[in-house]
């Protein structure tokens, strides 16, 4: 057997799990706890691991994606929920879905090694508490949105960077995905309705139950000293799609007066049902803000899908549009921790940057963006270390 940490440091490392658990079964459990013990179970479980162990675990990674997309297609999770005390067997299995018997017995060994289901008697398979997650949107549809929009790319990112001698893509005509299926995300989606909707869905389902970014930033920051006429521009959702963020914002603070605009392309906001308090208006952050003087111009996940490059010409494009000491830009993305990120955040950050040349960016560069841009940030909220930050940004002084 290879040699692992010290017993020392696995004893403490064991200790301190220890203690994190009470706090998650007590009742000063906190978002911040919870994302704490999970760090700490990694962070154990690589004590323990020999490392041939983890050169195993990692590398066997793919074979488990692909069988758990293949039982996405088979619609096994929701057979199993339907016989929650009894389970199915795989004869069972096979005749719902139409797989071959023996086939169903070899994928679900990869779903019960994962937790996704446990089998209590040989080849009988009975539903956990995480096959309920593979039923719904985050993993009925995440699983195959993701996996067959990012992974033919993935394959490929390894080549890709030979090819390239090695250097980010800093382009989006020019990304990975571009290079290795001939276009971009975005093109990919629009000429495949299926997928466009297993993206939205998915999406929709990441924000599902998680605090909205006006219950984690201070909203009187914006509300006081703000023009209170309905001519006054209040806040303009830049991209916001279908408006459920403006919806949101006017059902919990329906005092708040100024005009709600939408913006996002033509096609997108003209089948927007966003409701008489709200204007919707067909507009490209990569021309310039035609909505002057605002209070807030709010991005919403926009920035981590582009380079560098064209994230500076949407901040010029709406810095132009600012009345200084009243306009703010806000942003909600991810910020990442300058050490010790998560991983799968800096996991994400990969993908981003495979499928767009896009960027999950850390504080230090998020500085260094909007500072380019001729802008400083005045805070940065967030509701738990794993979720999207509130960032706040204004013109810099003189």
């Amino acid at each position: 057997m290879e040699p692992v940490l010290q017993n020392n440091t696995l004893l403490s490392l064991a200790e301190e799990v220890q203690q994190a658990a009470a706090i998650e079964c007590s009742a000063d459990r906190s978002a911040s706890s919870h994302f704490r013990l999970l760090g700490l179970l990694d962070r154990l479980r690589l004590a323990v691991e020999s490392p041939t162990e983890t050169v195993r675990r990692l590398i066997y990674q793919p074979p488990q994606n692909a069988a758990l997309r293949t039982v996405i297609d088979l619609e096994v999770f929701p057979l199993l929920t339907q016989h929650p005390k009894k389970g199915m067997s795989a004869t069972q299995l096979a005749e719902d879905t139409g797989a071959e018997r023996a086939l169903v017995v070899r994928l679900m060994r990869v779903m019960e090694g994962l937790g996704l289901c446990a089998c209590a008697e040989p080849e009988v398979y009975l539903p956990t508490d995480k096959t309920i997650a593979f039923t719904q949107p985050i993993g009925r549809d995440g699983v195959p949105c993701l996996y067959d929009l990012a992974v033919p790319t993935l394959v490929q990112l390894p080549a890709y960077f030979r090819e390239h001698h090695y250097l980010m893509p800093k382009e989006y005509s020019r990304s990975p995905m571009r290079w290795a299926v001939g276009q971009s995300q975005f093109e990919w989606l629009a000429q495949r309705k299926h997928q466009q909707a297993l993206f939205n869905s998915y999406m929709s389902s990441r924000r599902h139950g998680k605090p909205s970014w006006f219950d984690v930033y201070p909203v009187e920051r914006l509300v006081q000293d703000a023009e209170d006429h309905d001519g006054a521009a209040f806040l303009v959702d830049v991209g916001g799609n279908q408006g459920h963020d403006l919806i949101r914002f006017r059902e919990k603070y329906p005092d708040v007066k100024g005009r709600f605009i939408l913006q996002d392309l033509p096609q997108v906001v003209e089948s927007a049902s966003v409701g008489e308090d709200i204007d919707a208006m067909a507009y490209s952050f990569l021309d310039p803000q035609p909505v002057k003087g605002a209070r807030a111009y709010y991005f919403r996940a926009i920035f981590h899908d582009w380079p560098d490059y064209i994230c500076h010409r949407i901040l010029q494009n709406t810095v132009s549009a600012l009345r200084p000491g009243y306009s703010r830009i806000i942003i909600v993305d991810c910020v990442l921790p300058d050490t010790n990120t998560p991983l799968a955040q800096s996991s994400l950050d990969i993908q981003m940057m495979s499928i767009g040349s896009g960027v999950e960016r850390s504080e230090c560069q998020w500085r260094e963006l909007l500072g380019a841009a001729g802008l400083e940030i005045q805070g940065i909220w967030s509701a738990s270390p794993e979720m999207d930050c509130v960032i706040e940004a204004v013109p810099k002084s003189v």
